[in-house]
């Protein structure tokens, strides 16, 4: 009920606004909109300067919540002479047959580089992408980065006394606010730093964890409808549990993993889900999933799926690591670091189908992946489910 009276109340405020603005238009506001929700973040952005307007119209909350609710998009970064270098392509595509030896697909790449090394040396160790924005620190100073804008936010230090920290990023669906939660690195700690983004009166606050605890030092943390999920270990314990943090009401939670005997890797998002992959024993072709259906009551499911990922990284020549799914249930496998030549796959399980991404074209500066030099290795980073977002920082 808080929702629906939220998206009323944004629905109301935009509907005022446009009937305040309609005089600046040569037709219909609504057409305007639905014009502008078509088209590339870079001609939005461009088509603020037209009009105050259009500037009203695409800084519109309601109208920033309809932009981000279109496709999303998989994107891409590295690091190579002293810049960032991102691109971005949509995760939904024509599948190929898996044994089809034209499985390879060509898809349309918006890409841009930026100066963040120079400025931010040594410090790209960025979260998950959350809502159109991504966290990442440099020397225990959290930095914002909106990559849709191109726009990073450096936040004041959260505690003087921690040299590292670990990040994590939280979005409220209802209030529709971003928050920054931040822990001391690998020292257990009974409370955290907490920020909401976007008001200039706030400030980092002190939220008791009531569990002890420390995060894993792998941890990126997942946002699932407004809780952050994370992998911890319990003060004085080496006993591995999923830590819960709602971003709403800043509370704390912790969830019991799955059976003893599974080897836990990493957290990922499956179906809206919290879950954990774990390889299968005498299984080389597939894995299994734990799937935490009830917080609660600390209950997981599992399944096991089939992907013959082994048949591809051979006849690719590079090796590839389940990251994550998409919004539409297809595997993405990725290299962690890559030469001048690498791909990264799509897997569709239902239709027993792969599909693969070449990683050319991914930086219009053509001379750092035609570089000659066979042992320069870039480090990819890659956020699944990226969304466009204008939220301004």
């Amino acid at each position: 009920m808080e929702k629906q009276g939220k998206e009323k109340k944004i629905i109301k405020v935009y509907q005022r606004r446009r009937k305040q603005s309609e005089q600046g238009f040569s037709f219909p506001v609504d057409l305007a909109s639905e014009i502008l929700l078509r088209l590339p973040e870079k001609s939005v952005a461009r088509f603020r300067c037209v009009s105050k307007p259009w500037s009203s119209l695409t800084t519109d909350t309601y109208f920033i919540s309809l932009f981000k609710a279109r496709s999303p998009r998989l994107l891409l970064c590295f690091e190579a002479n002293d810049k960032l270098f991102v691109s971005s392509i949509p995760q939904h595509h024509q599948t190929f047959d898996i044994w089809n030896k034209s499985y390879s697909s060509s898809q349309p790449i918006d890409r841009y580089q930026m100066e963040l090394i120079s400025k931010y040396p040594n410090c790209f160790n960025p979260t998950e992408s959350v809502q159109g924005l991504i966290c990442f620190q440099k020397l225990a100073t959290p930095i914002v980065w909106n990559p849709t804008t191109r726009r990073l936010l450096t936040l004041p230090k959260p505690d003087g006394s921690w040299k590292e920290i670990t990040i994590f990023l939280g979005y409220d669906p209802v209030e529709g606010k971003h928050k920054v939660m931040c822990m001391p690195l690998l020292r257990a700690s009974s409370d955290c730093r907490v920020l909401t983004l976007g008001s200039a009166q706030e400030s980092w606050r002190t939220v008791k964890t009531i569990y002890n605890h420390r995060s894993d030092n792998h941890t990126h943390g997942k946002c699932i409808k407004g809780v952050v999920y994370y992998l911890a270990f319990v003060y004085r314990s080496d006993v591995e549990v999923v830590m819960s943090f709602d971003v709403k009401s800043e509370k704390f939670g912790k969830i019991r993993l799955p059976p003893s005997d599974v080897h836990k890797i990493f957290l990922m998002v499956y179906q809206d889900k919290v879950a954990c992959v774990d390889r299968k024993p005498n299984m080389n072709d597939g894995f299994r999933l734990w799937i935490l259906e009830d917080a609660k009551k600390h209950k997981w499911s599992s399944k096991d799926f089939l992907a013959p990922i082994e048949h591809f990284n051979e006849s690719l020549g590079c090796y590839s690591l389940l990251n994550g799914f998409t919004h539409a249930g297809e595997f993405i496998y990725v290299v962690s670091s890559f030469k001048k030549s690498s791909y990264i796959l799509f897997c569709d399980p239902l239709r027993n189908s792969f599909r693969r991404f070449e990683l050319k074209g991914i930086t219009d500066d053509e001379s750092v992946l035609n570089n000659n030099d066979r042992s320069q290795i870039y480090t990819l980073h890659v956020f699944l489910n990226h969304v466009e977002s204008h939220t301004s920082l």
